[in-house]
């Protein structure tokens, strides 16, 4: 059975299931983490990506399985989840965009409670579970995240952290169902989440190991045949092999870490600020402090320390998948929560010695450094964009008829903002799509493009990164109108010389601009 709370950090002696069900600190870790992710606000820019997983969950909420409504490289809970937001906002005649965002709010929040839980369950003590929910939430991509998504990437961190949190109770069977729903957001979950899992079960499960090895994977089962049976009624079920499997097995080119590291670390410093030194420093601390399990009187002293060898060799999973495929800072979310529980087992190791009120008062105040740290990110970068991304896009629409048209290439912003449907499930084209699409579309990318003219949409959105070459193939059918906050608008020429002014005077079209005169391919 798993160590029982530490009575000397104020943990009354008792049944731990009761005990996990009254500990007051639960619900201020969860009050203060709404108030950090509210403070950054929800009117975020709506970038491509964002766009992408919110038009998602758009069509989901309309009855389009995962992957018919969009294509993407992602797991179908990335679709699925954001779809249970336009759902609510739809019942209630809320907005999509802020009701799916509130939702993930909240996920983000039961991540971090989850971290204290883990922290506080791990080494019996409720000070170490807030250093390391401190941590969580002191991460500034996964504020980022919180507050202006959906990403997928913020309920996969939920359910590692919940898988992790499953290890220490030794509850195989519901480690295996977390494992499997982390890997359902995002594939990349799954090595160092089953990693961790499969070597807690060896360590911990003695004289049961193969009993908990089947329960793990009894439990990662479950979503799989749950989602399975879905796509296999829905006609889906190739397309989501093909998109979950396929194009990320045979399409993705690996992206390794050390390509350019100069540029990997001022990404890095970036998105995380000085934050990066907690992952950083999470992240080395959590092997140091995994050594000490191999001593018995240290796991006599510490019990929590059995477990960390599992959660090591979680960590080294994930950044062994990291060095060979990376594209940006999020992709470090896998291995956000092993650092959180670094900067726990830290503490547990060095305040053990400590008297219970000294050790109380240490954990709060590095919990409230982490607050702070939290807090000045969450105020200082605050964003608005969306407001403006919403007025451009009415601006534009307002001198078209209701039922103005708009394909998206790589820029699915306007149609979110608009709940327009794409006339195909194509947007994307990089990361493997496009050559995905070459082999699937008739005539290939081409074919696609050539298609698209044909179809005479009112409108195409373009994204900012689109190449001058995309942009070519589609004039002079097709010109440039003006721009809004990171995508631009291109008009099907046939409007007529009259409509094409006023959308460029909506769209604040620029003479200047590279894109106002026609590109050669």
């Amino acid at each position: 059975m798993p160590p029982r709370p530490d009575r000397s950090d104020g943990v009354r002696s008792g049944g731990a299931s009761r005990l996990r069900a009254v500990d007051p600190l639960v619900p201020v870790v969860a009050v203060v983490s709404v108030v950090v992710y509210v403070l950054h606000g929800f009117q975020g820019a709506l970038t491509r990506d964002l766009g992408i997983y919110s038009y998602a969950g758009q069509q989901v909420a309309e009855g389009v399985p995962p992957y018919l409504g969009v294509l993407n490289r992602a797991g179908p809970l990335a679709h699925v989840l954001p779809g249970v937001g336009a759902l609510v906002a739809r019942v209630g005649g809320l907005d999509d965009v802020v009701t799916m965002r509130v939702l993930f709010m909240l996920m983000a929040t039961a991540a971090v409670c989850v971290a204290y839980l883990l922290g506080r369950d791990l080494f019996r003590s409720r000070a170490a579970g807030l250093v390391a929910a401190g941590a969580m939430l002191a991460f500034h991509g996964f504020i980022q995240y919180a507050s202006n998504g959906p990403r997928e990437k913020t309920p996969m961190t939920l359910f590692v952290l919940g898988a992790l949190w499953a290890v220490t109770h030794r509850r195989w069977f519901t480690a295996g169902v977390l494992t499997s729903l982390a890997t359902l957001c995002l594939q990349t979950a799954f090595f160092s989440t089953f990693t961790a899992v499969v070597v807690g079960a060896l360590l911990l499960a003695q004289g049961g190991r193969v009993r908990a090895l089947v329960r793990v994977a009894l439990g990662g089962l479950v979503p799989v045949a749950v989602l399975g049976t879905w796509f296999a009624l829905a006609g889906s079920l190739s397309a989501t092999w093909d998109a979950f499997y396929v194009i990320n097995r045979r399409y993705t080119v690996p992206n390794p870490l050390d390509a350019e590291r100069e540029l990997v670390w001022e990404d890095l410093q970036a998105a995380y600020g000085v934050s990066v030194w907690l992952l950083l420093g999470g992240t080395v601390l959590l092997v140091l402090v995994s050594l000490a399990a191999v001593s018995r009187r240290a796991r006599a002293a510490e019990p929590g320390l059995a477990v960390l060898p599992a959660m090591t060799a979680g960590l080294a999973a994930g950044l062994a998948w990291i060095l060979q495929e990376y594209d940006a800072w999020a992709d470090l979310f896998p291995v956000l929560p092993f650092a959180a529980v670094g900067l726990g087992a830290a503490f547990a190791v060095a305040a053990h010695g400590l008297a219970p009120t000294p050790r109380r008062v240490a954990g709060a105040v590095l919990a409230g450094a982490a607050v702070v740290i939290a807090l000045t990110y969450s105020v200082s970068t605050r964003d608005d964009t969306l407001e403006d991304q919403r007025e451009a896009t009415d601006a534009v629409l307002a001198t078209l008829p209701p039922g103005a048209t708009i394909t998206s290439i790589e820029a699915p912003q306007p149609l979110v903002l608009t709940e327009r449907t794409n006339p195909t499930r194509y947007q994307m084209f990089r990361s493997g799509l496009q050559d995905y699409m070459e082999d699937t579309w008739p005539g290939g990318l081409d074919g696609f493009k050539r298609d698209l003219v044909a179809d005479g949409p009112d409108l195409v959105a373009v994204g900012e990164t689109v190449s001058q070459r995309w942009r070519a193939s589609i004039q002079p059918d097709y010109v440039y109108v003006g721009s809004a906050p990171m995508w631009e608008w291109y008009a099907r020429a046939s409007l007529g010389e009259d409509t094409i002014a006023e959308l460029r005077a909506a769209a604040g079209y620029d003479a200047d601009d590279p894109h106002a005169e026609p590109l050669v391919p």
